[in-house]
């Protein structure tokens, strides 16, 4: 590259309109983005999906789950989707609204179509006082899945069924100082790292914490805030999720924020920038960005 030239980079917020809880992955070689439409409650009746080639250009697919087609949902507050792959198949967790629970789709591509796999929800009991909506997937390394959830400032953890669509055994509690909701799972180096929002979701309180355990299961003691409020940058920063780059230790945080001039409690934009691990293991606080995160291709 020649002095010259700039490098490309993504920008904040990484696509235009009003979305929130984003959670980021890569599947077959492509990034997508798996949002809540950032509406009232009763305009959140659907699920969308993002995709790009290297992080910076976004294609919309539109509506790949809708609440029409999941009928014992609210059909109103689609919260917080989160996609696992497993054998060439696709599973969504989605919260279907205010007390009807967890529910489960599955699609045989990233950008769906996603079905209601169950009919019912797999999950609506209030475990541990623990609402059951925030569903996140997280598949180890021995290929055991499990779901994190939890709203009412209570955390959850249970085991997933190797057909991704039951659960195995307890419900764990495993709520840490300050939780709130918005569970998110990391393994760094044999270690988990695992991460909730804090605070309130419509104001300058909201933010991002983190704990550090040698189990999925915890125990998960609070290590500290990374990321929340900048006075020159954006408001309410939090419910995020985090991509590593397969076989490097390089990390994307995507979240949503409030932009400063903004004060609807929905009026929430999807960004992502950087996050970075300090050498003994902890998280550095992360730096929001109106510039994003350059082009990323997967070789």
């Amino acid at each position: 590259m020649s002095g010259t030239e700039s490098v490309r980079m993504s920008g904040n917020p990484v696509f235009p309109g009003w979305y929130a809880d984003p959670e980021l992955h890569l599947f077959q070689g492509r990034y997508y983005i798996y949002p809540t439409t950032s509406a009232a409650y009763e305009e959140q009746t659907y699920f969308e999906v993002f995709s790009s080639s290297d992080l910076t250009d976004w294609t919309a697919h539109g509506k790949v789950l809708d609440f029409a087609d999941v009928p014992w949902s609210t059909n109103r507050a689609a919260w917080a989707p989160s996609v696992a792959e497993k054998d060439g198949r696709y599973y969504m967790y989605f919260s279907a609204g205010d007390g009807a629970g967890i529910g489960v789709a599955v699609a045989d591509h990233p950008a769906g179509p996603f079905r209601d796999a169950l009919g019912k929800p797999l999950i609506s009991e209030y475990h541990h006082g623990a609402q059951p909506i925030d569903a996140h997937a997280f598949v180890d390394d021995d290929g055991q899945a499990y779901l994190y959830y939890g709203g009412w400032k209570h955390a959850v953890v249970v085991r997933l069924g190797s057909d991704m669509i039951s659960t195995e055994g307890q419900f764990i509690e495993i709520t840490p100082e300050n939780y709130v909701e918005g569970p998110f799972m990391v393994k760094r180096n044999g270690v988990y790292v695992f991460m909730w929002s804090e605070g309130g979701w419509t104001d300058s309180s909201y933010g991002v914490a983190y704990a550090l355990a040698d189990s999925p299961l915890g125990p998960f003691e609070r290590v500290g805030a990374i990321l929340g409020t900048d006075p020159e940058v954006a408001k309410g920063a939090g419910h995020h999720s985090v991509l590593t780059i397969p076989g490097t230790d390089e990390h994307y945080i995507c979240y949503h924020r409030r932009p400063l001039e903004e004060t609807h409690a929905n009026h929430r934009v999807t960004c992502i920038d950087r996050m970075i691990f300090e050498e003994d293991g902890t998280i550095r606080p992360v730096q929001m960005t109106f510039e994003g995160v350059p082009a990323r291709p997967i070789a």
